[in-house]
């Protein structure tokens, strides 16, 4: 089975496992309860919104591919090594740490902005999917 042809639940699940968490420490890590997890994973229910931008976070992959099973945004494989940061992210933390803290914060507000913005975009992707499903 190609991972295209998982569902958002049977992704969900893989992804878990294979960083060896639980439903329940996914569920804890996402501060919601460990029935949702479950409800995900049996495909009953699906993430949005801030659901959706914190499992992606702690499973460490794109919306994408939890939603869509977009082979190009594959998550690696969990390692026990230290993040390397690549030249951008580092060029990104030296940048931000040579501006003064008002900046930072207002830096900061900004992203926040954009994630909250990609959020509603990924929920309407999401809504217009199930839209097409249903033709």
């Amino acid at each position: 089975m190609t991972i295209q042809d998982m569902t958002i639940g049977e992704r969900i699940r893989s992804r878990r496992k294979s960083l060896g968490l639980t439903q329940k420490s996914l569920a804890k890590a996402l501060k919601i309860s460990d029935v949702s997890v479950s409800q995900w994973e049996r495909d009953t229910s699906e993430p949005t919104g801030k659901n959706l931008h914190a499992l992606c976070k702690v499973l460490r992959c794109p919306a994408a591919w939890i939603l869509f099973g977009d082979e190009s945004k594959t998550p690696e494989e969990p390692s026990d090594q230290l993040v390397q940061l690549d030249e951008r992210q580092q060029e990104l933390l030296d940048l931000f740490n040579a501006i003064t803290d008002t900046e930072q914060d207002e830096f900061l507000n900004e992203l926040r902005a954009r994630v909250v913005n990609n959020q509603n975009l990924l929920e309407e992707l999401l809504k217009a999917k199930k839209r097409s499903q249903k033709k």
